[in-house]
């Protein structure tokens, strides 16, 4: 019986060890994930999207948003879905909605090309005189619903502000592999 003791302490304080690893290990998760945004051709879509439906035609909805995504941990992440709001001078046009899912390795750097659909909407005509003025402010944020293991889901944030061609914010994590 006396053995049986032993043998049932020593699995504990093990299996008690395993459990707060792995705690540690999803609690840095979300510090060692960035998303960045590689190009910016979809401010351009969105920018003649907004046009042709205040010109009453049928506006190009399909968006092509390119993200970096480092994963600095040492967990496998799977991409679930995506939910992004867009605005455009500070009016809500729209929203990204994906729900393609993708692998992300442990300790790498991944670029998702995912092709959404613009859902616009909101009052366009208010917006005609600002982009003929030009240099628009286009917004995109929103959650990344990551999945780090059977239990776990987790929102990510991601924020980016483009005037022009120039990034005036990226919020998306540190992206240093």
């Amino acid at each position: 019986m006396k053995g049986f003791k032993v043998f049932l302490g020593v699995a504990v304080v093990l299996g008690g060890f395993a459990f707060i690893k792995y705690l540690i290990t999803q609690a840095k998760l979300l510090k060692s994930i960035c998303i960045r945004s590689t190009s910016l051709e979809w401010r351009e879509v969105i920018v003649d999207a907004v046009k042709a439906k205040i010109q009453g035609q049928t506006p190009n909805t399909s968006l092509p948003l390119e993200l970096e995504v480092v994963n600095g941990s040492d967990v496998e992440v799977e991409v679930k879905d995506i939910n992004f709001d867009i605005f455009f001078d500070g009016i809500h046009i729209g929203d990204v909605l994906s729900q393609q899912s993708a692998i992300l390795g442990a300790n790498s750097v991944s670029v998702l090309e995912l092709d959404v659909d613009l859902d616009l909407k909101g009052d366009l005509l208010d917006l005609g005189l600002s982009i003929l003025a030009g240099d628009n402010e286009v917004e995109i944020y929103g959650n990344i619903l990551m999945k780090a293991s059977i239990y776990e889901e987790y929102n990510y944030p991601y924020q980016i502000k483009v005037k022009g061609n120039d990034i005036l914010k990226q919020v998306s994590g540190n992206c240093d592999l």
